[in-house]
């Protein structure tokens, strides 16, 4: 893993003082083909030169109404100490998560930015995608079939998406997410 020099801007920042502990999320620098992952941590030390601080799968599922939802599972691997980990969601209708989607599958290489609970500090590493791993998540999304005509914008409400989520999420486990597809 390489250092990298991916900058984040202000608003960003204060965002993800707000996140909980341990989730993850995107950060798509606009204007860039740039997409950063990053997540809070209780103990930086505890990551820094970690062998592989991250581990994604991308599943994605359509519901009988025929709606798309990518679930986006995670394993942050600490040296010290278990795993921590999750699921966090991205509704292909919405042009922000959209465009998260279209320049993920174009990366070969993800940046992990790491933060101190204060976000105060970070750590930030490139993490390589293998070549499998990025031709099944390229695959699953072309089914999607990105860009969405008529795309809602992040203020519009998706009732249909909700209504697939929560489908989805008694079907399947974060475990299930896990797995590989």
């Amino acid at each position: 893993m390489q250092p990298t020099g991916v900058v984040i801007n202000r608003e960003s920042w204060l965002l993800l003082r707000e996140e909980p502990l341990y989730s993850v999320r995107f950060i798509d620098r606009e204007g860039t083909q740039e997409l950063a992952v990053v997540s809070r941590v209780e103990d930086l030390d505890w990551f820094i030169d970690a062998p592989l601080p991250l581990t994604l799968n991308l599943c994605t599922w359509q519901s009988p109404e025929q709606v798309w939802v990518v679930a986006i599972g995670y394993q942050l691997h600490p040296t010290f100490g278990g795993s921590k980990g999750g699921v966090f969601y991205l509704n292909p209708r919405q042009a922000s998560d959209a465009a998260i989607l279209q320049k993920l599958v174009q990366q070969e290489k993800l940046t992990v930015i790491l933060l101190s609970d204060d976000t105060e500090l970070h750590y930030t590493v490139s993490v390589p995608l293998s070549p499998p791993q990025l031709e099944r998540w390229q695959a699953a999304v072309a089914r999607l079939g990105l860009p969405a005509e008529g795309a809602l914008t992040d203020t519009e409400e998706d009732p249909a998406f909700n209504r697939a989520l929560q489908m989805f999420q008694t079907q399947h486990s974060p475990e299930d997410v896990l797995e590989e597809n």
